[in-house]
């Protein structure tokens, strides 16, 4: 009778504990990193494999460029962690998906800001969910970021991590895309007495200009270079959308709109008299002029068929270098000497992520090692 009353209250135990641990969770909205470090050894040698790659990967310097792929594999005894500094601008939306060969391997991933000084900030601006192979974040300030990827302590498991961005507005001229915009922001305009303060977007006279997000109109005329003109407020407090040179004008003053209505007509009012029709497309905040083009460059999602089928290398030559990034422009880290033995971690196109001696982790190019 003792061994039943036993049981029964080590049931209601844990019952009651398994009730507080989801309503606390509720609250705390608990990572899928977080979530999966409940499951390992907490006395073991697992979880500081695990914590030890993260912070390892949290602390080095390596760069690549947006957009990026990378692939990679995980093992059972052996924790690796993908980290990577990249730079971002206001207006976009970062986005990172990765891609697996066994649905249910869990790969983790933390996106965080860096600060003024390059120091990585304690907390992560998002995580991904529990079995979830995403995340997106929309970039409210242009600068240094990280990100970390890290797959469960697995055999087998093949990944591939593809980061990219994509507009937060919608394209200002319908029909158009990136290949439409003959002029950028900040070149030289009246011999260099001022720059240009957004984007040109050519198209055929009349073609329609486009509300790039919702927002109602704080003003429409026809003055200085400008010309035809609108200005779309994105929010009481957002930002100005500035539409120039407009052939004609087809809303009026305090309306609302939403992404997508027509303001008015592509053309070559104002300065632009000389020139073909085109939309001058310009963002301005509290601050003053900020460049457009991240808020509405379209760009593709990465392709790349890599896969890293060993885990370990030798250099080849006599002098080897290992770069802080996957391209010859970014800086050397050092020279590796002949046959240093290199832990193989990523590749991406004809370069690797590797580690040397547990400690120093770089890109070399492929052409540099051997099996």
């Amino acid at each position: 009778m003792k061994n039943y009353f036993f049981l029964f209250t080590i049931g209601i135990c844990l019952y009651g504990c398994s009730q507080v641990q989801r309503a606390t969770d509720f609250i705390t909205k608990p990572s899928a990193r977080e979530l999966y470090t409940r499951t390992l050894d907490t006395a073991g040698v697992s979880e500081t494999l695990w914590n030890d790659a993260f912070q390892d990967a949290k602390a080095n310097q390596l760069q690549v460029p947006i957009p990026f792929v990378i692939a990679s594999q995980s093992f059972k005894d052996k924790a690796i962690a993908l980290a990577y500094n990249i730079t971002l601008e206001k207006g976009s939306i970062f986005k990172l998906i990765v891609e697996k060969n066994i649905d249910s391997g869990l790969v983790f991933i933390d996106f965080f800001e860096l600060d003024t000084d390059s120091t990585l900030l304690k907390k992560p601006l998002v995580s991904n969910d529990w079995k979830t192979d995403s995340i997106s974040y929309t970039v409210e300030r242009s600068g240094a970021y990280k990100v970390v990827i890290q797959p469960e302590l697995r055999d087998s498991l093949m990944f591939t991590a593809k980061m990219y961005t994509q507009p937060s507005f919608t394209f200002p001229v319908s029909g158009k895309g990136n290949a439409a915009i003959g002029s950028f922001w900040g070149m030289a305009r009246d011999g260099g007495k001022r720059s240009h303060e957004g984007i040109d977007i050519f198209a055929k006279r009349g073609s329609p200009a486009i509300a790039a997000t919702d927002g109602f109109i704080s003003f429409t005329g026809n003055k200085g270079l400008g010309g035809k003109q609108v200005w779309l407020k994105n929010g009481l407090w957002g930002q100005s959308l500035y539409y120039a040179h407009l052939d004609s004008i087809i809303v009026s003053k305090g309306a609302r709109v939403k992404k997508g209505d027509t303001l008015g007509l592509v053309g070559n009012t104002g300065n632009a008299r000389t020139t073909r029709p085109h939309l001058h497309f310009g963002i301005y905040t509290r601050l003053g002029a900020i460049n457009p083009l991240p808020f509405v460059e379209k760009q593709d999602v990465p392709v790349s068929k890599h896969k890293v089928s060993f885990d370990k290398a030798l250099t080849k030559l006599k002098s080897n270098q290992l770069r802080t990034g996957p391209d010859i422009r970014y800086m050397e880290l050092t020279n590796l000497p002949r046959h240093q033995e290199v832990a193989v971690l990523g590749k991406t196109h004809q370069w690797y992520h590797v580690r040397v001696a547990d400690s120093l982790e770089g890109f070399i190019n492929q052409s540099l090692l051997q099996k």
